[in-house]
């Protein structure tokens, strides 16, 4: 007679991935330096991560499995750098009061109807953005997002460039259309800076039409949330 066989187990879920993010070393200047490229619209913050805090970040990022983003759908810029995205409220509460952008925001508001927002954090959805030589982010518009863990919506999108052309990098430039059309002579060209972080409006009439240009040369690394109001 032949032997029973033992029952099957079942398949174990998988878990889902987590990033021990780095230590965020205090930024070299404090209360943050500035530079308003279009006031209340386009902000660059030249010293948010210091260099040691970006090749830490990315020496960890280039162990992950970032993917391929997928083919544009209807509507949809053309994008073609490799991403992850994590929910991680802890480290969105860390990005924003280790880095002094707590203090940087605190007066800022959001005018929605008769109500006054303000500041409430970064999102939960941490994104990791790889762009190869060859690699970029077609025009778009970067919408409202409410963070599900927060119950906070977004109204300002945040890029860390942790490469620039300190570390060979060309081309890859955040590129801002006014006007909210791409014509030759309008464009507003914020460059890479390692260290540096980008903070720009979005949401409907408040987002601004840009794109990432192509790498040309060297790889671009980027930190991105947004900025949420309630």
């Amino acid at each position: 007679m032949a032997k029973k066989k033992p029952p099957s187990k079942a398949p174990s879920a998988s878990k889902p991935l987590q990033i021990n993010f780095p230590p965020i070393h205090t930024p070299p200047e404090l209360p943050l330096p500035f530079i308003s490229v279009i006031e209340d619209q386009i902000l660059v913050l030249p010293h948010f991560f210091s260099s040691e805090t970006c090749k830490e970040y990315i020496v960890s990022f280039s162990t992950l499995p970032l993917l391929s983003s997928p083919p544009a759908g209807r509507n949809e810029a053309t994008r073609t750098n490799h991403r992850l995205a994590i929910e991680d409220p802890q480290f969105a509460k860390r990005l924003y009061t280790s880095t002094g952008l707590e203090s940087f925001v605190k007066d800022w508001t959001v005018k929605l109807g008769k109500r006054v927002l303000g500041p409430k954090g970064l999102h939960s959805n941490i994104r990791i953005y790889r762009y190869d030589t060859g690699a970029g982010f077609g025009p778009h518009y970067d919408s409202r997002t409410r963070d599900p863990v927060t119950g906070f919506t977004s109204y300002w999108t945040l890029l860390v460039y942790l490469t620039g052309k300190e570390d060979g990098v060309d081309g890859g430039e955040t590129i801002f259309y006014e006007g909210n059309k791409k014509e030759a002579g309008n464009e507003i060209v914020v460059g890479l800076a390692r260290g540096a972080a980008l903070l720009h409006r979005h949401g409907g009439n408040d987002c601004l039409l840009h794109e990432g240009s192509i790498v040309k040369k060297g790889v671009k690394w980027v930190l991105r949330s947004d900025l949420v109001f309630g």
